[in-house]
Parts: structure tokens; C-alpha cells; sequence
């Protein structure tokens, strides 16, 4: 076994533990409590999640700079996910307009973490095996999710499925499932023994350095802009995944949660294999796959709305995502000097976040003064234009 199997084993711990927020927060019960309990629109929830993944964009790779320069990344990923699971536990208790700050705040922070923990893979992983730790760690994720939402339906079956109550105690249970968890990953990840002071100045000298080297690197800036479409078409997806299955298909909270079981299986599979084909046939051709089965999940939802069509896209749309999460790290340490990994994370997250500021919006947008189809187009779209931008990324 490798000297390091506690520090991947601990790194890979963190995936388990966030994707309970994914999960229980931004798919689920936020986006419902916000419009069936304190009667908000699809659009309030699209401004919430856009703005604060705009904001975490335009700032992260700052943070990811001082990372970079200090060789410390761990105490930021600590503060970020403290700062996340107390304003997700702090949703119970007030009202729609501090609902919406307090969600902004958290979702924040929890895109912060995601930037943090990325950065960490090229310290604890080799060239041949990044794509199998990146896969076993998104993997694990997915069994997260599974283990939350048991831990929801054991809540709701005994409070009640449709209760007021019920969906309010989720946000506390999420909080303390996500950082029960981590801890395990604060306290065993070990971080190399290496400290370095900087300054404002060499940060933000630093950043503007790094990007002025995008351009060098061959494939960096395709690469970025189909991540860019990709991105904002599954980050919308999560959002509002559960009220267009709810508003559309009619699903109960209770019914999805066993349909979400199947999806995130799905993309826990996705993950998987998805880590191996990276490592064998490369993370582009890897990605490329994912992406399409995407385009094939959206085109069903597009032509059908019954139970049946919205089950075989969630399936098809959790293997896609699962794959596209898990290649895309390697294919970026593949395109870059690993010793300016915490920068281009930082950078892969503000693309990330500025299609995110885009497509949570014109999808709320679309789905509040149109229909959901019209939504759902802007999604195909998205998807189709990374396909496009992703056949300039040349892999060294």
C-alpha cells in the first residue's frame, strides 16, 4: 500500500461527508422549503445560488493563490465548511428574506470548500493514479449522498413527509452530518511540513501572473470554457432537479427520495468507472462521453413527461455527472504544473461559478414567467457548446 493510503483515504472522506449538502440542501429541501413553505419563486432561488457561486468565483482564486504561496490549504477548508453547516442549520429558524441570505452564505462557503479540497489531490496522488483517487473519492461522495438521504427518510417518515416540521429539521441533520464526517478528514489529512509567508501583494501578483500564463498553456482555455457550459448546465440541474420532478411529474418529497437513491447510484457507478477510463483511454475522451450522455437524459425530458421519461434521464444525467466531475480533475493536472494547482482550481471554480451565476438564473427565469421547457432548452444548449469547445483541448 502506498505511504500515504491514510491521507487519500482522509482526503476522500471529504466527498463523502459534502455531497450530504448537495444533496439535502441544494437539491432538495431548500429550493422546496423556500417555495412551498415561505412562498418564494424559482427565480429568488436562481438569484440566491447564482450570485453566491459569482461571488465564490471571484474570490477563490485568490484564496487558492495564498494557498499556493503558503502551502497551507487545510485551516481554509476547515473554515469554510464551519462557516457552511452554521448558516445551513440557521435556515430553520427565520424568515424567506434571511432564508435567502443565509442560503447565499451557505452555498458560499460550500463551493470555497470544493475549490480548497481540489487543490489538495496533487499533493497525495501520482500521474498514473490521480484519476483512480479522484474517481474513489467522488465515488464515495455519491455514497454519502446515500447515507443522508437515509438519514432524511428516517427523519420525515417519523415527523412527517409533507410537515412544515419535517422539512425544517433536515437543515440542522445536514449540517451535522456534513461536519461529523469531515472531521475525520481534518484531523487525518496530513499536509506537507512546509510554511512560507506572503503577503496582499504577492497573492494578487501571483494571480494576475497565473493568468497571463493561461494562454501558454495549450488546451487550458477550451478546456476552461467547456467546463464553463458544463458546469452551469449540471449545477442548474441540481438545483432545481426536485421541483420540476414536483411541479411537472407530480412527485412526492417521499417519492423521490427513492428515485434520488437510483440517481445517485447511478452517479456513484459514473464516478467509478469514469476514475478507471481516465487513467486508460484519457480524460478527455472520458469527459466528452459523460457530456453526451447529458445531451441524450435532456432531449428525453424535452420530448416526454411522464414518470418514465424523468426516470431514465436522472439515471442517465447521474452517470453523466458523476463522469464529468471525476475526469475533469485529472484532465486539468494534465494541462498544467501541478505546483500551480491551487490557482487553476481557482480558476476551474471561477468558470465554474460564473456559468453558475448564469444558469441557476435564466433557468429560474425561464421556468417562473414560462415553462419549464423553455428551461430545459437553455440547458441542451449549454450542453452542446462545451461539447464544441471541449474538441480544442489538447492533452500533452
Amino acid at each position: 500500500m502506498p505511504s500515504n493510503t491514510k491521507s487519500i483515504i482522509a482526503w476522500s472522506i471529504y466527498d463523502f461527508a459534502n455531497t450530504s449538502f448537495s444533496a439535502l440542501f441544494v437539491t432538495f429541501f431548500y429550493p422546496y422549503y423556500i417555495k412551498e413553505f415561505l412562498h418564494g419563486t424559482e427565480f429568488q432561488i436562481g438569484l440566491v445560488f447564482g450570485t453566491s457561486m459569482l461571488l465564490v468565483g471571484l474570490l477563490v482564486p485568490f484564496l487558492g493563490a495564498l494557498a499556493d504561496l503558503t502551502y497551507i490549504r487545510k485551516p481554509f477548508l476547515v473554515f469554510f465548511t464551519l462557516l457552511c453547516v452554521i448558516f445551513t442549520a440557521l435556515v430553520t429558524f427565520v424568515n424567506l428574506e434571511f432564508a435567502l441570505i443565509f442560503g447565499f452564505i451557505a452555498n458560499f462557503s460550500y463551493h470555497a470548500c470544493l475549490t480548497i479540497y481540489n487543490s489538495i489531490l496533487p499533493s497525495i496522488s501520482r500521474k498514473k493514479n490521480v484519476g483512480s483517487i479522484s474517481g474513489f473519492g467522488a465515488g464515495l461522495g455519491y455514497v454519502g449522498t446515500l447515507l443522508s438521504l437515509g438519514m432524511a427518510y428516517l427523519i420525515l417518515s417519523r415527523l412527517g413527509w409533507e410537515s412544515e416540521a419535517g422539512i425544517k429539521s433536515i437543515f440542522p441533520a445536514t449540517a451535522i452530518f456534513f461536519i461529523s464526517f469531515s472531521m475525520i478528514t481534518f484531523f487525518f489529512l496530513k499536509e506537507k511540513k512546509k510554511y512560507a509567508r506572503s503577503s496582499a501583494r504577492l497573492v494578487v501578483q501571483k494571480v494576475f501572473t497565473t493568468l497571463k500564463s493561461i494562454g501558454t498553456n495549450k488546451g487550458v482555455v477550451p478546456f476552461l470554457l467547456s467546463m464553463f457550459f458544463f458546469s452551469d448546465a449540471m449545477n442548474t440541474v441540481i438545483l432545481f432537479l426536485f421541483l420540476y420532478g414536483n411541479q411537472e411529474i407530480g412527485l412526492t418529497v417521499r417519492g423521490f427520495i427513492g428515485l434520488f437513491v437510483f440517481f445517485s447510484m447511478a452517479a456513484a457507478l459514473g464516478s467509478f468507472v469514469s476514475g478507471k477510463l481516465s487513467d486508460k483511454i484519457g480524460p478527455k475522451r472520458t469527459l466528452i462521453a459523460a457530456a453526451v450522455f447529458w445531451v441524450v437524459a435532456v432531449i428525453v425530458l424535452l420530448f416526454s413527461k411522464t414518470y418514465n421519461s424523468f426516470v431514465i434521464a436522472g439515471l442517465l444525467g447521474g452517470v453523466g455527472m458523476g463522469s464529468i466531475w471525476t475526469s475533469s480533475r485529472p484532465l486539468l493536472l494534465a494541462l498544467i504544473n501541478p505546483k500551480y494547482a491551487g490557482e487553476f482550481f481557482g480558476y476551474l471554480e471561477l468558470v465554474g461559478k460564473f456559468s453558475g451565476f448564469m444558469g441557476p438564473i435564466i433557468f429560474g427565469f425561464l421556468a417562473t414567467f414560462f415553462s419549464y421547457q423553455y428551461a430545459l432548452t437553455s440547458l441542451l444548449i449549454f450542453f452542446v457548446l462545451g461539447l464544441t469547445a471541449i474538441q480544442f483541448v489538447k492533452v500533452r
